[in-house]
């Protein structure tokens, strides 16, 4: 009897001791909240996440954290709308066009739940009807005298 008991235990993050660790450093530009942000990522993310090619899109999107984070905490203590004219505060717009890219590289460095998950099973069709599951469908449509779709 195949596949009965307990799977072994798999893990993907183990690193053998004295092997260097291959997640990207974060690079030397990023100011310290940039850099803060980068390693909180970096390290809640498995090993093999991230390649060294990934690493503008990792910097810009630790960027737009700090932005969007600046944003909304200037619109938490400050009005949303300008005092000269009711139109919507810069803040607003900054912080709206920060949260559209952060979802963007949000599925391209594969950081949300839905492009985390594995793709869904292929599901095949249904098996055709039998012959047998014909008949009694349209025995049964005989015996109904209420007259509907018939000619």
């Amino acid at each position: 009897m195949t596949g009965t008991g307990r799977k072994p235990f798999r893990t993907i993050d183990v690193l053998a001791y004295g092997l260097p660790d291959e997640r990207p450093k974060p690079p030397a530009h990023l100011g310290e909240a940039e850099r803060r942000v980068f390693v909180d990522l970096i390290s809640q993310c498995p090993a093999s996440q991230f390649r060294k090619s990934d690493l503008g899109l990792l910097a810009r999107w630790c960027e737009l954290i700090v932005v969007a984070e600046r944003a909304a905490a200037e619109m938490s203590v400050g009005n949303l709308l300008n005092d000269d004219d009711d139109r919507p505060s810069g803040w607003f717009s900054l912080h709206e066009r920060a949260t559209k890219g952060l979802a963007l590289l949000a599925l391209r460095l594969r950081l949300g739940p839905q492009s985390r998950a594995d793709k869904a099973p292929k599901t095949e069709a249904a098996s055709s009807q039998s012959y047998y599951d014909r008949m009694r469908y349209e025995q049964e449509g005989d015996d109904d005298d209420s007259g509907v779709g018939r000619s």
